[in-house]
């Protein structure tokens, strides 16, 4: 079901919106609405990459000195 939205725009933009609408053939309602659909998957994008980070962040429990004991390992990161 689709519902009018009310909004308040720039007027050099909505000009702008008009005149992209009117060159591909579409109603200033679909322009504006994949523009929201593509500002809506970027933020679920940029959530998805959040949580990735914040469900793997402290994974490995290994103090400093340790870590560098390992990395200092001769033969580990030869071929």
């Amino acid at each position: 079901m689709k519902i009018k939205v009310g909004t308040v725009m720039d007027e050099d933009m909505v000009f702008k919106v008009k005149e992209a609408a009117l060159t591909q053939r579409k109603t200033l309602s679909q322009i504006l609405e994949d523009a929201l659909k593509v500002y809506l998957q970027g933020l679920e994008k940029k959530e998805k990459k959040k949580n990735l980070a914040q469900d793997t962040s402290g994974i490995m429990k290994i103090s400093k000195k340790d870590l560098k004991a390992v990395m200092e390992e001769k033969g580990l990161y030869e071929a």
